[in-house]
């Protein structure tokens, strides 16, 4: 089978549109920020910390009052730091080894994370703009 001309500029047409997005996603500064916040375990904790060049970890219990307020501004600041940086969420209870290794014993309790090792802690619930002052200073640095 013999292609055409135009069959074979459709073709590099494709490829040329494969390898524009894939440059896009090569610019982010954080490839693992999709916009969401993401619920990490003991198991997947480390290796998905390790891959990341700035994290903001919650650590919470489904119990906590104050980790439920949390939850939609955390969610607010993942969808506005897309690409940005990598949020993440542990239940405490379920993971004990990771709550553990951070001497957690008290929620919600934010841990930063840069190139996967931590760097501080926001204790508390916070409002939004604390925690994007925070971020903005981080990713300017």
């Amino acid at each position: 089978m013999m292609l055409n001309d135009d069959d074979l500029a459709e073709i590099r047409r494709r490829k040329m549109e494969l390898l524009m997005e894939r440059a896009k996603e090569a610019e982010l500064p954080e490839p693992m920020s999709k916009g969401q916040v993401m619920l990490l375990t003991d198991t997947t904790f480390w290796q998905t910390i390790q891959k990341t060049k700035l994290a903001f970890v919650d650590f919470y219990g489904e119990w906590c009052q104050p980790c439920k307020q949390l939850a939609p501004i955390y969610a607010a600041l993942a969808q506005d730091y897309k690409g940005k940086v990598f949020f993440a969420k542990i239940d405490i209870d379920r993971n004990p080894r990771t709550t553990a290794q951070f001497g957690v014993q008290s929620v919600p309790m934010v841990i930063v994370f840069k190139d996967g090792k931590p760097v501080g802690t926001l204790p508390g619930l916070r409002p939004y703009d604390e925690y994007d002052m925070l971020l903005e200073r981080l990713l300017a640095a």
